[in-house]
């Protein structure tokens, strides 16, 4: 069991996963508003918010592909599930084309409560190929 989160190859258990995604979750979104404060008083360019956030979210997205690769066993499928959960926040920009405002804000909420607290604990919920 390969449990350092900076190498792509291995399984990390349960507690773990969510230990590293708190952690990772945590580092993600103070670091965004400090960069975006950063970038935004200095008038630097945009890639200097872009650039850790991505190699944040990339971390994140092993993370993910460990912790299925210890439900699944495979590995092409682990990649693809953890890039998947991983890159599904972007997809909350949809909500904006709803035409009613309020039914827009409220599904923008529940899809990033559903994204950022009860997708990550369904997949730490899921016992290991193990554990069965």
């Amino acid at each position: 069991m390969n449990k350092n989160i900076f190498s792509p190859a291995g399984k990390i258990n349960q507690s773990l996963f969510i230990i590293y995604y708190i952690l990772l979750m945590f580092l993600y979104i103070v670091g965004g508003i400090f960069l975006m404060i950063l970038v935004y008083k200095n008038n630097f360019n945009l890639l200097y918010f872009v650039w850790p956030l991505l190699i944040i979210k990339i971390l994140i997205a092993f993370n993910y592909k460990k912790r299925i690769m210890d439900i699944l066993d495979s590995l092409p499928l682990s990649v693809i599930l953890g890039f998947l959960l991983t890159f599904d926040v972007e997809c909350l920009a949809v909500c904006q084309f709803i035409n009613d405002a309020q039914t827009s804000v409220i599904t923008f909420f529940a899809a990033g409560i559903f994204i950022l607290f009860i997708q990550p604990a369904i997949v730490a919920l899921i016992p290991s190929k193990d554990e069965e």
